[in-house]
């Protein structure tokens, strides 16, 4: 289990492949992240929300190569993991925003500043 800065449990981590997402990813909304390996340490490569497509199909998307332009010119993934938090579609939103804005991961390559609250700690 992977556990955000503010003490949310993540479903995962998993590596990045379709097999993985087929395997592991719900069929449901809320908020996911790309991770990368940082010697003993994971950081966050990409989070994304779903809200209109499921954890799964988002994820499969983005490992297919559509959807972020960034993500889809990873090469070689094995060095990549995904986590979800199922959420509802504000709460996702939510979380996203407040992460893009407050420490922007390298692959998330748009302004993102909707929703954005100071703290999520409550969520």
């Amino acid at each position: 289990m992977y556990q955000d800065d503010y003490g949310r449990t993540w479903e995962g981590p998993h590596p990045f492949t379709l097999e993985m997402i087929q395997n592991h990813a719900p069929r449901e909304f809320g908020v996911y992240e790309i991770l990368y390996s940082v010697g003993m340490s994971a950081s966050i490569a990409y989070i994304g929300i779903a809200t209109g497509d499921t954890i799964r199909g988002r994820l499969t998307k983005h490992r297919v190569g559509i959807g972020n332009w960034a993500l889809a010119r990873l090469g070689n993934t094995s060095d990549f993991t995904f986590v979800f938090y199922r959420c509802d579609g504000l709460t996702a939103k939510q979380i996203e925003s407040h992460v893009v804005t407050m420490n922007k991961p390298p692959f998330n390559v748009r302004q993102e500043y909707r929703h954005f609250i100071p703290s999520i700690a409550v969520h």
